[in-house]
């Protein structure tokens, strides 16, 4: 279940971004840019973490991924402010 929401908010981000390009400028870009890659590697560490089999790496992937969506999440609120 995760997964496709995931990918469904991934896309209607995107579709978004798409949608005001044009009204994306300086900063707003900037930070922008910054959340798009901080959720690919919210993306990427979750699916490690999926895939993890040690003790360590499930906590190295989990934190990461935890982190990196706490990151995406205040990243958002500072685009919305």
């Amino acid at each position: 279940m995760a997964w496709p929401a995931f990918g469904l908010l991934v896309a209607t981000g995107l579709w978004n971004v798409i949608a005001e390009r044009n009204k994306i400028t300086g900063a707003y870009e900037i930070t922008l840019i910054v959340k798009l890659m901080v959720v690919a590697a919210s993306g990427v560490t979750a699916f490690l973490h999926a895939r993890a089999r040690s003790a360590a790496t499930l906590a190295v992937f989990g934190a990461l991924t935890g982190l990196s969506a706490l990151a995406a999440l205040f990243l958002g609120v500072l685009l919305a402010g």
